[in-house]
């Protein structure tokens, strides 16, 4: 299988739909390496489409990142306010970023065909549920918030 944005795919040994890209740069974290997951790769039009998702969120870098700080520090504030975790200190809303550690990201759809780039992060705040980031249709960030499967709040 070969996605035209990231090349040959490689398939799980324990699930025949979903297949892994080798590490790619992610310009949104800064050039870090990430594999990314395709979940129903076998079957048009999701890799077609899928491809046009990731092709889409390559397009942001950094600098969407940091505009996009304000979802992913709302969850960390009510983290806090819930009692989940200790106070890190954040000076500003941009910090937030410093306690974020991805993963992998996953592109998925639901059942009426919109596709979803989910970004699976480990976070400093939220040892148990961590951070879960969605992009619709990999244009922007439409929601920060613990890994519950949930593609809207």
């Amino acid at each position: 299988m070969i996605s035209k944005i990231v090349g040959q795919l490689k398939s799980l040994d324990y699930d025949s739909d979903f297949f892994i890209s080798e590490p790619y740069l992610i310009p949104y974290f800064n050039d870090k390496k990430l594999k990314i997951g395709f979940v129903d790769a076998m079957h048009e039009p999701y890799l077609t489409e899928a491809d046009k998702v990731l092709e889409n969120f390559l397009k942001l870098n950094n600098e969407g990142r940091i505009k996009d700080s304000q979802l992913v520090f709302n969850y960390y504030k009510e983290t806090l306010h819930l009692g989940y975790t200790k106070s890190l200190d954040i000076e500003v809303t941009e910090q937030v970023w410093d306690f974020v550690h991805p993963s992998e990201i996953i592109i998925d759809w639901d059942e009426n065909g919109d596709f979803y780039l989910c970004i699976s992060c480990e976070c400093e705040w939220e040892d148990e549920h961590g951070l879960y980031l969605v992009f619709k249709d990999g244009l922007k960030l439409t929601r920060a918030n613990g890994h519950d499967g949930g593609f809207t709040d």
